[in-house]
């Protein structure tokens, strides 16, 4: 199960998704955000969880492939 919230966040932030202990997931989108621009956040977050990025330890590689290809 994903739950979304939408919460002011600083403005390069624009979203972010964690693990909860039940196993489920929470993404947060930036609430100053256009709806564009949450749509494109939730799709790189949901990419993230789809990608298994959470069984991985270095989160620097982890955007620089989210961003670069």
């Amino acid at each position: 199960m994903i739950s979304v919230f939408y919460q002011d966040m600083p403005c390069k932030v624009h979203g972010l998704i964690r693990a909860n202990e039940d196993g489920s997931y929470t993404i947060i989108l930036n609430s100053r955000d256009s709806r564009e621009r949450n749509l494109q956040a939730y799709q790189h977050e949901l990419d993230h969880l789809l990608k298994g990025d959470f069984e991985k330890v270095d989160t620097n590689e982890i955007e620089g492939r989210a961003h670069h290809g």
